[in-house]
């Protein structure tokens, strides 16, 4: 059997968010158990964030479409400051990590994904460092 999956894994090491995230769609419980496993193995790796979904054969939304279009809203929001907030489009949910410095810029990000025709859920990892 073929097992693939569409997960991005990072790592964060700045004082305010020290771990690794593995956000995105997996084909199986079973294959997200094995990613999980793998991080934890890894060397180095600390804490472990997860946002991780079993991958449906199809989905009432618009991905890109939800992906362009926050991701203006986020760069034009003076508040924001869009390139601090990293979006991870997971299904039809908006998942956000990063680091900001108030708690205004991430209200604004949540704000603006749930204002977004499709969007079912939004999550934040986001970290605030004041």
């Amino acid at each position: 059997t073929r097992q693939v999956f569409c997960v991005s894994i990072f790592s964060s090491l700045s004082e305010a968010n020290d771990g690794t995230y593995l956000i995105g769609l997996v084909d199986s419980k079973e294959l997200e158990g094995k990613l999980v496993e793998l991080a934890k193995s890894t060397d180095g790796v600390r804490k472990i964030y997860t946002y991780l979904r079993v991958k449906k054969s199809k989905y009432p939304c618009d991905s890109l479409s939800i992906l362009t279009n926050l991701k203006q809203n986020l760069f034009k929001d003076s508040v924001v400051e869009g390139t601090n907030v990293r979006v991870s489009i997971v299904g039809c949910d908006v998942v956000f990590s990063g680091v900001v410095d108030s708690i205004e810029q991430e209200k604004h990000a949540i704000w603006y994904a749930k204002h977004i025709d499709g969007v079912a859920d939004v999550y934040s990892f986001i970290k605030v460092i004041k």
